[in-house]
């Protein structure tokens, strides 16, 4: 991050990591809900994205952001995270800016101890086992519903016989 002054603000920090989503416009229409754009270190992006899993059993403000983008926004667990990690980015900036330690609040500001906020979280902002089912990858499970492995298995089998299939022998030497 280096120093936080050479950021004009949060979001320009948040753009730094690449946790902001690409844009792409022409004329007069602008095409929204693309994949992050990941300009940036993959290194500080990758360390937030790891905290941000972390974080969001922790904070509660945290969350409720990946309770929403998981339960109302029908966002799978990944994309989830990359929502709060970018915010996290912002907070990340907001603390190093005012160099003031982070303070744990609940989700109408108030500060609240680390216990009371993991019971916060437990209480209102844990996903279900059937909605973390339903948001799980449709690729992988398309076949049958195989798992990811499986399917990847049984791809390694068919090209296999293919080869066999369509590899010639060698000519005989006079």
């Amino acid at each position: 991050m280096g120093r936080p002054e050479r950021f004009a603000n949060a979001a320009a920090f948040k753009s730094f990591t690449g946790l902001t989503p690409r844009t792409s416009s022409t004329g007069d229409s602008e095409t929204k809900g693309q994949s992050i754009s990941k300009a940036g270190s993959s290194r500080l992006r990758d360390q937030l994205v790891c905290s941000a899993n972390v974080a969001r059993g922790l904070d509660p403000q945290l969350a409720a952001i990946y309770h929403r983008e998981m339960v109302e926004r029908g966002a799978h667990h990944t994309k989830a995270v990359c929502v709060v990690a970018a915010r996290l980015a912002e907070r990340a900036w907001a603390v190093m800016n005012r160099g003031e330690p982070y303070v744990i609040c609940d989700v109408d500001g108030t500060p609240v101890t680390p216990a009371k906020a993991k019971a916060i979280i437990a209480e209102r902002y844990l996903v279900s086992e059937e909605v973390r089912r339903r948001r799980r990858s449709r690729r992988n499970t398309k076949k049958g519903g195989r798992a990811p492995h499986q399917v990847l298995e049984a791809r390694e089998l068919k090209s296999d016989a293919r080869r066999r299939q369509t590899r010639q022998p060698s000519p005989s030497l006079p």
